[in-house]
């Protein structure tokens, strides 16, 4: 194939340009961005970051900034001025990115972590890239491995990373700096020539995740800042496993197992040694003094109990606070004991649905309601603070299903935040499928936010249309821990569609009384810093 050839350079001269789009004001530095930062420094390489998080695009919810709305109308955490923890959020993304193009002149731009929730902001970002035909780009993430064709088509896109980016990004930059103008044949990417033909390179052998530390020194110090019960804390992202071995029909996971055992990769779902964890952690804690451990599986407590105790018994040596996600299932009274005594702050399970025929019908979660309450009473005997997460909207959802699912959190009551989302169809999952077999869903439609209504379109009744979706977004937490006897105020409050009208202005200040604490000194985060 015809590619053109440029002059080779020296390795401390080329000059490679992360970008991570991401929805405004979401926290956490980016692991994947931390990991590929280490390996092209160790590549000899000059590296720069453009962290989209700071502007405002995607920013509102139901009306409101995210970061403001996600505490004051979800009521899932306590109030915070993001302003003065994060800076005013930045407005012009596009001429701020052309800047840095300008200024940093990189030979190659990787535009990291892409999900389906950013790619409106990738495509501003493919705007500006396309003034620099000279600059050889990639993009990868869960969207590309999902929908690797929609997104290959964008007019604007050259090369897209169609599975784990690791080693990816090694062969595509070294590719560049050797010559290539634009290489179209590395493996584990489909490749777009100049004359609009799409090269479509086999899958890669999946990476070997203890040899991939993160390296966060490209972020701004404030992008560590994180709120999680009281207080803000500087916290450090941590991947201990990579992969799920769950099959939920409402997350795109699952796929990732599908896709490995398909390709002949072998399994997807890998967990790095204890040793690697103790090195990581110390490393990262070393260099940039965070306070906290923000665990990013998808369902940490899922391994080996042995193991588990293992890893406990490691993270206790750093005296850090942790959070992480799991199951109810997963959990034992010894385990969560020794979590606890380790430093677990808190934790968040996926509880997704009340209904248990729903939940195992419908969303492949096997668990009784039986089996969920009493696994939550061992969460509150062992005295670790926890949230639950809820999703609304799903396919084949009514208002009397959302309704069993708040008498479940009625029922559990231990629980001291809700997480309230609303169904997404993400590509790679079953449910998407099935929404678009029912005739619910225009498969051509972008997706939304989960914290926004729903572009499901079922027949109501007897399901929940987008409206109820976004009444009930910002009053399920209400309906949950209000007397019944309040639920008439309640449903008034979900009507209004102004997001702070009256009744809901009330009700929510009576929440955060209830919840938080009488006086408002209270019931606002601090930093100590």
């Amino acid at each position: 194939m015809l590619t053109t050839l440029k002059i080779m350079m020296d390795k401390k001269n080329f000059k490679v340009l992360l970008v991570y789009p991401n929805l405004s004001m979401m926290l956490t530095p980016s692991c994947a961005v931390g990991i590929f930062t280490r390996i092209l420094k160790k590549s000899g390489y000059s590296v720069s970051l453009f962290d989209c998080t700071p502007y405002n695009s995607n920013l509102e919810c139901l009306g409101e900034p995210m970061p403001v709305s996600r505490a004051k109308i979800l009521l899932n955490s306590r109030s915070f001025n993001s302003n003065a923890l994060f800076g005013a959020p930045k407005t012009d993304l596009k001429a701020d990115f052309a800047k840095h193009i300008e200024d940093f002149k990189p030979h190659v731009v990787i535009f990291s972590t892409l999900v389906e929730d950013t790619w409106p902001q990738l495509e501003e970002l493919l705007q500006v890239i396309k003034l620099y035909p000279e600059v050889s780009h990639i993009a990868g993430g869960v969207y590309a491995i999902m929908a690797p064709q929609l997104v290959i088509d964008h007019p604007n896109i050259q090369c897209i990373g169609t599975g784990e980016g690791e080693e990816v990004i090694q062969d595509f930059c070294e590719a560049v700096r050797l010559g290539v103008d634009r290489p179209t044949d590395i493996g584990g990417t489909w490749a777009k020539t100049k004359d609009g033909q799409i090269i479509k390179n086999k899958v890669r052998p999946l990476v070997n995740i203890n040899s991939y530390p993160p390296d966060y020194s490209l972020f701004d110090e404030r992008r560590f800042l994180r709120p999680l019960g009281k207080k803000v804390w500087k916290v450090i992202p941590i991947e201990t496993y990579r992969g799920c071995p769950y099959t939920c029909t409402f997350c795109n996971s699952p796929m990732q197992n599908v896709i490995a055992k398909e390709s002949g990769q072998g399994n997807y779902l890998r967990r790095k040694s204890v040793e690697t964890l103790r090195d990581e952690i110390s490393t990262v804690v070393n260099d940039y003094s965070c306070e906290f451990i923000y665990i990013l599986d998808d369902a940490f407590m899922a391994r080996p109990r042995k193991e588990l105790f293992a890893v406990a018994k490691m993270l206790k040596e750093f005296s850090l606070p942790f959070w992480f996600q799991t199951r109810f299932e997963d959990i034992t009274k010894p385990t969560l004991e020794a979590l606890k005594e380790a430093g677990c702050y808190r934790i968040s399970f996926g509880l997704e649905h009340g209904n248990e025929k729903f939940r195992q019908e419908k969303l492949a979660r096997s668990i009784s309601n039986e089996e969920i309450i009493k696994k939550s009473k061992i969460v509150h005997e062992v005295g670790i603070p926890y949230t639950i997460n809820i999703i609304i909207g799903m396919p084949y959802e009514t208002r009397e299903l959302t309704f069993e699912t708040i008498d479940l959190l009625r029922t559990i009551n231990h629980w001291d935040s809700l997480s309230v989302g609303s169904f997404v169809p993400y590509h790679g999952t079953v449910l998407r499928e099935k929404a678009i077999q029912e005739g619910w869903l225009d498969p051509n439609l972008p997706t939304n936010s989960y914290i926004s209504g729903t572009i499901v379109d079922m027949p109501s009744p007897p399901y929940l249309d987008s409206s109820e979706v976004l009444g009930l977004l910002k009053t399920i937490p209400l309906y949950s821990r209000f007397p019944k006897s309040r639920y008439n105020d309640i449903h008034h409050a979900e009507l209004e569609k102004d997001p702070d009208g009256p009744i809901i202005k009330l009700l929510r200040e009576e929440w955060y009384r209830l919840t938080y604490g009488m006086d408002e000194k209270d019931r606002n985060l601090t930093y100590q810093g």
